[in-house]
């Protein structure tokens, strides 16, 4: 039963994702593949890694990764950033084109949390917090 809550979970929160994203068009998101996507997400998660951390990630070669880096900074989705005391290394960083598209769902997120606080006690609430923390922070990592 666990499995299938979570599961419908991802799916209902996926699903609302790609229903923003398709209705939104202010955003120029036919340029990007699901492959750069999932590049930028990592990015992103990964809070401004080099070129390097984001190929060990990734478990790809750096020129590949550079190669991948290189079309979506052109793309305008990612940017590079140097180093202030090492000029050699770059830190990436997605860009506000990349944060407009990934923040779709954030008042679907908002609706989900304010209607949770409406039907739940303050007490539920922080036993799921404790539970989303625990697998946030200790099982999934």
């Amino acid at each position: 039963m666990l499995n299938n809550l979570i599961e419908d979970f991802y799916m209902k929160l996926t699903m609302s994702f790609y229903k923003n994203a398709s209705q939104n068009e202010a955003l120029d998101i036919g340029d990007i593949s699901t492959v750069e996507m999932s590049c930028l997400e990592v990015v992103y998660f990964l809070k401004n890694p080099t070129y390097s951390e984001l190929a060990e990630f990734l478990n790809i070669s750096q020129p590949n990764a550079t190669y991948r880096i290189n079309k979506l900074i052109k793309k305008g989705y990612l940017a590079k950033v140097n180093d202030k005391k090492d000029r050699r290394i770059f830190y990436l960083q997605v860009t506000d084109k990349f944060m407009d598209y990934y923040c779709l769902n954030d008042n679907y997120l908002n609706n989900v949390i304010a209607e949770l606080e409406k039907r739940c006690t303050a007490n539920d609430i922080q036993q799921f917090e404790k539970m989303l923390n625990i697998i946030t922070k200790d099982i999934m990592e």
